[in-house]
């Protein structure tokens, strides 16, 4: 694998597909626009990281990992188990209408989009990088916020929930003060959104994540998974994920 380290000592992949271990011919790259092609090649790359645990686990079965991300996320057990369960990296999802009306705002890029017949839930990934306070229209309207506006929104008549998934607390401040803000109290984010008088009654959790969770996740998954090939690829993306040094628990207690 070749590459090159940057004055800031971080390695950067010549190929961006050695930054990856699943899926590295998908068609989808072909359309990916260059920046994010080029943020895959680093390290550091939180899309790499959410490319290569989340495209393994969208080819495990869901019985084996959704229940268990679920409650890690939000404390609680899913009230309905699903029949299905789709992911999707990077879907484009517009803002709700009513936002023009107070200001402009262009789609968004969701980080990863899980649904069920039941549910949407949107999932923000960071790894050595903090949310976004701001966006270009508007000074107070942070990166969770948005999300969450914007998945209200997508959700419809479902049930809709919203985790930060972060390395630790060091690296990802702003956020997780944010998360801990709005889990604590829907007021206080129903006071940032003026153009949703609908009040959100399908937020039904927002929550936090860690990339430790995660491997935990894919621990229990290379270990129950019924398929030998499933247990395969987790087992390939807990390994990648500890080379990293991101410590597993390996349980999903």
């Amino acid at each position: 694998m070749l590459g090159k380290r940057t004055k800031g000592g971080v390695f950067v992949f010549d190929d961006f597909r050695d930054n990856l271990i699943i899926d590295r011919y998908d068609p989808v790259f072909a359309t990916m626009r260059g920046t994010k092609i080029e943020h895959l090649r680093s390290e550091n790359s939180e899309d790499a990281l959410t490319w290569n645990v989340f495209r393994s686990l969208r080819q495990i079965d869901p019985a084996f990992w959704f229940p268990c991300l679920f409650a890690r996320a939000f404390g609680c057990e899913v009230e309905q188990l699903p029949q299905m369960v789709s992911v999707n990296l990077w879907p484009i999802v517009s803002p709700p209408p009513a936002l023009h009306l107070f200001q402009k705002e262009g789609d968004s890029e969701i980080d990863i989009l899980i649904e069920t017949e039941y549910a949407a839930w949107f999932i923000e990934a960071k790894y050595k990088s903090d949310v976004s306070e701001s966006t270009t229209h508007d000074p107070e309207r942070d990166q969770v916020l948005r999300n969450i506006d914007v998945g209200s929104w997508y959700a419809g008549a479902r049930d809709f929930y919203f985790s930060l998934l972060i390395l630790d607390e060091e690296h990802t401040p702003v956020g997780v003060s944010l998360i801990d803000k709005y889990a604590a109290s829907k007021d206080e984010v129903l006071a940032r959104l003026p153009h949703r008088p609908d009040r959100l009654p399908n937020l039904k959790g927002i929550g936090q994540l860690t990339w430790t969770d995660l491997a935990a996740v894919l621990s229990n998954c290379s270990q129950l998974a019924s398929r030998e090939d499933e247990r395969h690829l987790a087992k390939q993306a807990l390994e990648w994920l500890e080379a990293k040094g991101i410590v597993t628990t390996r349980n999903c207690a």
